[in-house]
């Protein structure tokens, strides 16, 4: 039986695709037929054991069974992809709050920014850099634990107005010790549009052509609300 036991050993890892499933359907047409033929020409007194059949069947059996269950993930996850590209559709024209740091000023519109401080620190400090790094406005921040929001009105510190463009924001932050504790913040961001990311997640597109994903998300309202 060692060339039906070579046939029936299939290596089939990851098997999605129908073109796995017309291997396997051939594969197993050879094992049939080469079965026929060996029974066909058995020695009599030395008939082929119906155990070792079963088994080759049994390993045929269980490669098709778990075909068609990769098969039927492959379908869920689409399915499921189809669900969240749907949702991320919804997001396109809306003001979203999302975890960053990039800002996209129009000039005129202040900017809502949020920060979050694990625990209580001695001091913490908010800077704004315009798109070459440059700092453009750095002010004292909240000191207690917890979510905190500052309003960037698009002014410098003497009161002029700072031209619309791209600038991000930093939240420094140090302890008791004079230890830096990090910050995680939040900028608002117009959603103009969605691709699907390399791992099946949907991205969500920003006026400023800056990529996020739709998990970054906190807070989605109508322009103007």
């Amino acid at each position: 039986m060692d060339d039906i036991s070579a046939i029936s050993n299939i290596n089939v890892p990851g098997a999605t695709s129908r073109a796995d499933a017309a291997t396997l359907n051939k594969d197993f047409d050879d094992f049939l037929l080469l079965l026929t033929t060996q029974l066909r020409n058995q020695d009599p007194l030395s008939p082929l054991e119906a155990t070792e059949f079963t088994n080759q069947l049994v390993a045929f059996s269980g490669v098709e069974q778990q075909i068609k269950t990769n098969e039927m993930l492959s379908n869920l996850l689409a399915l499921n992809v189809l669900n969240i590209t749907q949702i991320g559709l919804g997001f396109i024209g809306l003001d979203v709050e999302r975890g960053g740091n990039s800002l996209l000023f129009d000039g005129e519109t202040p900017l809502n920014i949020g920060y979050s401080l694990d625990s209580s620190v001695v001091k913490s400090t908010i800077n704004i850099m315009d798109e070459n790094g440059n700092t453009v406005l750095s002010i004292p921040g909240e000191s207690g634990g917890g979510k905190h929001s500052y309003t960037w009105n698009g002014l410098s510190p003497d009161g002029s107005p700072l031209p619309a463009g791209k600038y991000r924001v930093s939240v420094a932050a140090f302890d008791a010790e004079n230890k830096p504790v990090t910050v995680q913040t939040t900028v608002p961001s117009r959603i103009v549009g969605i691709e699907s990311g390399d791992s099946g997640d949907v991205i969500l597109i920003t006026a400023g052509g800056e990529k996020v994903s739709i998990t970054e998300v906190r807070k989605a309202m109508l322009p103007g609300a």
